[in-house]
């Protein structure tokens, strides 16, 4: 998600290692109170269409009563969601962050230029495939998904929008790409922490990590191409993007002056500082460029970012696109993210989410497939109850750290297929911070992007291939074989 290491993230992981729980929890308990969890969110989400932060608030009694059944007080209880709900500091402050930016980069010009140009120059045939280099390569760049999602990917949809491709096929094809370079960045924090956990070296996970990406991401590649094809056919919709074009061009400066902010953006990231920093400064500059070529005055632009930018262009289709943004545009992402933390938080720290997953480590008996399923399964279970990939790979790497050392496995195998679960899945888990985000910044439903996800599905199946035949699988050398603890400790 981000680019720079996570203490906080290390520290908890040497936390977790640690943890001992106050009450004892049955692995049917554990299993009853995530399948009424699950059931309940899900009937809330599809069966009535309740909203994910309504249903998060009610889950909290239901979640808080199950952890007071174990034994403890509700002071207890309250304080096990406190102390997850700070993790989400970080990434709803992102989401404010970009919120604000969105505003301002469409008064800006910033967006509407590369609107424009992209209308201009990217044939509706390759739109698709262009979308998932673009981001890759951005993302590989910034080792930031979010922020790619948020600048170029923000952009990009606006294009496909407009060439008349299906929303959540362009949405597929953006989020591939973002979590690609977020997954092999060596600037990445989940690549960091994933690597720390496991105990391997950051270059050496990342090379390790090609062996399932690159083949998923080639089979991706092919399908949006054949998708671009089918969809994207050429001279199709040509009147609506004569349209906008116009439009944009009638009612914005376009000029390089109005890529300024997005240069700024993607440099800081590059340069490794701090995401927060990075997207603040696209905000002031982007208001800087909306006052002084656009002409927007400062009580205007401050009206924009607090409400979303809206603009009356004459034509209905430019409207909707561009009317984008805004601090309480993304109030409802903030919502949702805090609240699941903290829910989930209880289910963590009551020792609930420990004791489901402990079987999965016990029953691997030395077999480098059920090693790997576990890993993947144990990755998979703690994304959807934890929504983050932050606690996946602490609870994954945690857990089988030592499995792995006692089956002569290397550390890069475990830290593999943590970010090939982990990182890759979390944005096609709806009620996963990642996903709410991608939903967010693309106006699109993660129920309706789901499908188009592509490498999400591939990088994990080669790694159970691999688990299963061998092959890609790295063996520890003899000096690493030392000091391996006889046994692993189940949480």
């Amino acid at each position: 998600m981000g680019n720079k290491p996570n203490r906080q993230g290390n520290a908890i992981a040497a936390e977790w290692e640690e943890k001992s729980y106050k009450f004892p929890v049955s692995f049917n308990y554990a299993m009853f109170s995530v399948l009424l969890f699950f059931g309940l969110l899900l009937a809330g989400t599809l069966g009535f269409g309740a909203s994910l932060e309504l249903m998060f608030l009610l889950l909290w009694i239901v979640v808080s009563l199950l952890v007071m059944k174990l034994g403890y007080k509700y002071n207890e209880v309250q304080n096990m969601a406190w102390e997850m709900g700070k993790q989400s500091f970080e990434p709803n402050t992102i989401i404010l962050v970009v919120g604000v930016m969105i505003a301002t980069w469409m008064a800006s010009g910033t967006i509407p230029y590369v609107m424009y140009w992209g209308l201009e120059i990217i044939s509706p045939q390759y739109f698709l495939i262009t979308a998932l280099l673009l981001t890759s390569a951005t993302s590989l760049a910034t080792g930031t998904s979010w922020g790619t999602l948020g600048t170029v990917g923000l952009a990009l949809m606006t294009v496909g929008n407009a060439l008349g491709l299906p929303q959540a096929m362009t949405a597929g094809a953006i989020i591939c790409g973002s979590f690609f370079g977020d997954k092999l960045s060596p600037l990445s924090d989940s690549t960091i922490l994933a690597a720390t956990v496991a105990g391997s070296k950051v270059m050496s996970h990342v090379k390790h990590m090609l062996w399932s990406t690159v083949p998923a991401y080639f089979l991706t590649a092919i399908i949006f191409i054949i998708l671009g094809l089918k969809y994207g056919k050429e001279g199709s919709n040509m009147q609506q993007i004569q349209e906008i074009t116009s439009a944009i061009s009638k009612h914005f400066d376009l000029s390089w002056i109005s890529l300024i902010p997005l240069l700024i953006v993607l440099v800081m990231l590059v340069k490794g500082i701090p995401s927060i920093v990075s997207l603040l400064m696209g905000v002031f500059s982007g208001l800087a460029v909306a006052v002084f070529t656009q002409g927007f005055g400062l009580a205007k632009m401050f009206d924009f970012m607090t409400n979303g930018f809206t603009v009356k262009s004459g034509s209905e289709l430019v409207d909707t696109i561009l009317s984008r943004g805004g601090l309480y545009s993304l109030m409802s992402s903030f919502l949702v993210v805090l609240l699941a933390m903290c829910v989930t938080g209880m289910l963590e720290q009551s020792g609930i989410l420990g004791t489901l997953v402990e079987p999965l480590v016990k029953r691997t008996h030395g077999s480098v497939f059920k090693i790997t399923l576990a890993t993947m399964l144990i990755a998979l279970i703690t994304n959807m109850v934890g929504s983050s990939m932050l606690l996946t790979a602490i609870v994954a790497g945690s857990l089988m750290r030592n499995v792995f050392k006692n089956n002569n496995l290397a550390p890069e195998n475990l830290s593999r297929n943590i970010e090939d679960v982990g990182t890759m899945g979390a944005p096609v888990i709806p009620w996963n911070s990642n996903a709410i985000y991608c939903s967010q910044m693309l106006a699109v439903s993660p129920y309706a992007y789901f499908p188009y996800v592509f490498l999400a599905f591939f990088v994990p199946l080669f790694d159970l291939i691999y688990g299963f035949t061998g092959f890609a699988i790295k063996k520890l050398k003899p000096e690493k074989l030392e000091n391996v603890e006889p046994a692993t400790k189940a949480v």
